[in-house]
């Protein structure tokens, strides 16, 4: 049976590039910590990744910091940025606004944080997935901190109007008080990196976090861009690694790999994004002549490689049908993969029908074929 891999959101394959530069960097003893030969060497593996991270994101190298992922470097960001700012402004209630459908990393760090006094402000998506900028800005306070809008969903593919967000967290920063805590707007930009253009200095963003395996590096090793002057208390101490800001012997040849996939993207991403565009349009063309099969979203406000579609029966069962047919694809149904609980996308959802029924979430990119895309088509309509 000839297997179909449809679950790039979940985790993008390995670039066989990026693949090439670990394996050159795993076998250099040292630490890049030492002073020594082999250390300068891995010291330079790792100053070589940022520069070509920094690159990508037209940031300087000095606001990236590498952390084991997007989970760490979201919780780091929210929770370094809270504890920094309550410490100079410790008789306010900080607030934070954030999207009803932020990942559990966000979702789960909200929590903690109202349990230790700041309070949490939710702006829900309309129908079609997105955050309305003008309820962000309705949201702003004068105690509010934090604005946390993720670039793209993980689930739906919707991608936020992060400009015009922006826009509104810029206005309400022009309204703060020489006493009023200052305002910081936080991205999760993980879904985004692959194919979108994430310029967080020029979209006005303070902090924004991504991860390696969803851009065609490593599992295990991610970054937080942190703007220059942002407040910020680090969540591990110890050696002083990165600048004081993540402690910690550095993964030199995760880092490595995502350097080389930053690399990549800088030269490929957009001949890729043409390609996957077409792929999607032949995909959600094929799916719509499916009876009973809905997709979700426009197109232009669509991931290229992502798309959700719900049908007849429940998502978790469509899946399975799939992976029976050697197509692996994530069940969006009313359970999150792996951990059966409720999807915060779906559920947010002002049509319910998507979070009773549940759905499929294909996605695809740089190492999918147009004959698959044929294969996943034909496979739903039996199914």
């Amino acid at each position: 049976m000839s297997h179909l891999y449809f679950d790039y959101a979940a985790s993008t394959p390995l670039d066989p590039r990026v693949k090439e530069s670990m394996d050159e960097v795993a076998l250099i003893a040292g630490n890049p910590s030492s002073l020594h030969a082999s250390g300068r060497m891995l010291r330079e593996k790792i100053d070589r990744a940022r520069r070509s991270l920094a690159g990508l994101l037209d940031v300087d190298e000095t606001e990236i910091i590498f952390t084991s992922g997007a989970t760490e470097s979201n919780v780091a960001a929210l929770d370094g940025i809270v504890r920094a700012v309550r410490a100079s402004h410790p008789a306010r209630r900080l607030r934070i606004v954030a999207s009803a459908i932020e990942h559990s990393s966000v979702s789960a760090t909200l929590a903690r944080l109202q349990e230790y006094g700041a309070a949490v402000d939710i702006v829900p998506v309309a129908a079609d997935g997105r955050v309305r900028p003008d309820d962000v800005a309705r949201a702003i306070t004068a105690d509010t901190v934090i604005v946390c809008i993720m670039w793209a969903n993980n689930v739906l593919g919707a991608i936020q109007p992060i400009a015009e967000i922006s826009g509104a967290v810029a206005e309400a920063k022009m309204k703060r008080g020489p006493k009023d805590p200052p305002l910081f707007f936080v991205c999760d930009a993980v879904q985004a990196m692959s194919t979108q253009s994430v310029l967080p200095r020029r979209l006005g963003i303070d902090a924004l976090s991504l991860s390696a395996h969803k851009m065609y590096g490593p599992k295990g090793v991610g970054a937080l861009y942190l703007k220059r002057g942002t407040p910020f208390a680090p969540l591990i101490t110890g050696g002083g690694q990165e600048a004081g800001r993540r402690s910690g012997t550095e993964n030199v040849a995760g880092i490595t790999g995502l350097g080389r996939a930053a690399e990549i993207l800088i030269v490929d991403r957009a001949a890729e994004n043409e390609r996957t565009a077409r792929l999607r349009r032949a995909l959600v063309d094929g799916l719509r002549a499916i009876r009973g099969v809905e997709v979700f979203g426009k197109d232009a406000d669509s991931l290229p490689g992502t798309a959700f579609l719900s049908g007849r029966e429940n998502g978790d069962v469509l899946a399975l049908k799939l992976d029976v047919k050697g197509i692996a694809a994530s069940a969006g149904s009313a359970c999150d993969a792996g951990n059966r609980k409720k999807s915060s996308a779906l559920a947010a959802l002002p049509d319910h029908r998507f979070a009773d029924r549940g759905g499929v979430r294909l996605s695809f990119g740089r190492f999918t074929r147009h004959e698959e895309i044929s294969a996943v088509i034909t496979a739903l309509r039996e199914a």
